[in-house]
């Protein structure tokens, strides 16, 4: 499950540094530098989204490991969010 959201955010940061031409920064530094790339308050809500997968994909804790149904909400607000941002910049 934690290799599901990691990749899954992983992906979605790779499209917001697409969208934006920043190559460098995580997706939470993108959110914070580009405030109007998600309309607010969906922008917190990637950034608690993006905490998340830091704390139950990256770092995890001994005991905390994220269920099948954590994971799958993370996987599909990534897949729905990058989808969002590739057709909302895109051309």
């Amino acid at each position: 499950m934690t290799g599901a959201i990691q990749h899954s955010l992983a992906a979605l940061e790779c499209v917001a540094r697409d969208v934006t031409g920043d190559q460098r920064s995580t997706l939470g530094t993108i959110l914070q530098r580009n405030s109007a790339i998600v309309p607010p308050p969906l922008d917190h809500a990637l950034e608690k989204l993006w905490g998340f997968a830091s704390e139950q994909g990256r770092h995890l804790r001994e005991g905390r490991v994220p269920g099948y149904e954590e994971a799958e909400v993370a996987v599909q607000v990534a897949a729905a969010v990058a989808r969002y941002l590739s057709k909302k910049y895109s051309g």
